[in-house]
């Protein structure tokens, strides 16, 4: 911690990915930028570790390249279920698929490079109106960003938690090493859970499984996969287990007076979507914006904008997830039309056209149904 720092424009509470996009977004608008988080970089955190095309290209205009040997790209998902296999492909640009600490490393290094003021091992422990307590020490802001994740005790203290988290799931993340068998990331569904499958280099895949269960881990998941299981068979695990706990989580608000929230601070989406980390990508630039103007209203209706796509797909993919029979329609369905599964995934990509997800998800549903009868 450097006792030395007592004013700042803007004091950024975590320094994870949402945090540090942030404050290199801020920092670019030419204001004095510092950011604090009690852990020491690089950070893990337990996620599939797949970054989809708009997630690819908010980084390239923050100036971070995860493009040199730090990442595997990947042009679009296939889901499978019980011997179906329906492929969507990304139309313009590519995915990333990259581990977490090496975004986090990549993040850092790109705040460091532009002069953020990075406190590690340095905890919040209190805010009050344009002031931030780092235990005994106080730093004065104009503006305060909670970027501390979907538990925020930022909101909490500025009362801005008021929404309450569905779809409640379990997730869990191990690293194998074993080459890629495809340039797609993989959605395996089953009955209580989902397996995802995602390249992050060219001998090493990120596999994690997610359901309602807090019980089910990875080992037990991977029995009710074959095909992911021989595969995977005698190949080594490089990493230990993480595991976290996913919501649906969409709050009424995300600034109070110069307090603002970002990333899952500010309302998460289901992992299976694959937008946790784009959203807080363009929350950044688009908070940074609004910041710089001195406006935070503009970024309530950006963000508002931004959630509606990943929340509308949340709760589609939660459908799916719970009826085994809708799950086996609705994956036939998109395997029938190539072009559905496109625009689906072109959707959840392009933010700034709002009706395709709503138009898309129309022709869906109105596909499963034909498969009904």
């Amino acid at each position: 911690m450097d006792c030395g720092l007592t004013v700042t424009d803007v004091f950024i509470v975590g320094g994870g990915p949402a945090g540090l996009a942030t404050a290199i977004a801020i920092r670019l608008k030419g204001m004095e930028v510092a950011l604090a988080d009690p852990a020491v970089p690089s950070i893990d955190k337990a996620c599939g570790e797949g970054l989809m095309p708009n997630a690819v290209t908010s980084l390239r205009v923050l100036g971070v390249d995860l493009e040199r040997g730090l990442a595997v790209p990947f042009r679009g998902i296939r889901f499978v279920h019980a011997g179906d296999s329906a492929v969507g492909a990304f139309h313009q640009g590519h995915g990333l698929g990259v581990r977490r600490t090496a975004l986090h490393r990549a993040l850092v290094d790109r705040a460091m490079e532009v002069g953020v003021k990075c406190l590690w091992r340095t905890p919040v422990t209190d805010i009050a109106a344009g002031q931030i307590w780092l235990g005994a020490r106080r730093v004065r802001c104009r503006w305060i960003v909670a970027a501390d994740g979907q538990d925020s005790r930022v909101r909490k203290w500025a009362g801005l938690d008021r929404a309450i988290p569905r779809g409640q799931r379990f997730g869990f993340r191990r690293h194998y090493r074993v080459g890629p068998w495809t340039d797609l990331v993989e959605v395996h569904w089953g009955d209580n859970c989902q397996v995802v499958v995602t390249p992050v280099g060219g001998d090493e895949l990120c596999v994690a499984v997610t359901s309602r269960s807090r019980h089910m881990r990875l080992k037990d998941a991977l029995t009710l996969f074959p095909e992911i299981n021989r595969r995977l068979e005698g190949r080594r695990a490089i990493t230990t287990e993480l595991g976290s706990i996913t919501a649906l989580r969409v709050l009424p608000r995300v600034f109070q007076g110069r307090i603002a929230l970002v990333g899952d601070a500010s309302g998460t989406v289901d992992p299976l979507t694959g937008e946790g980390l784009g959203l807080a990508f363009r929350q950044a630039r688009t908070l940074a914006a609004a910041i710089a103007c001195g406006d935070l209203n503009q970024y309530q209706i950006a963000h508002r904008q931004m959630q509606r796509t990943p929340e509308m797909m949340s709760r589609l993919l939660l459908a799916v997830e719970s009826g085994p029979v809708l799950r086996r329609w609705a994956i036939r369905a998109l395997a029938k039309s190539p072009r559905l599964f496109d625009g689906l995934l072109a959707a959840r990509i392009d933010f700034d056209s709002p009706f395709g997800d709503f138009r898309n998800f129309l022709r869906l549903t109105r596909h499963v149904v034909a498969g009904a009868g």
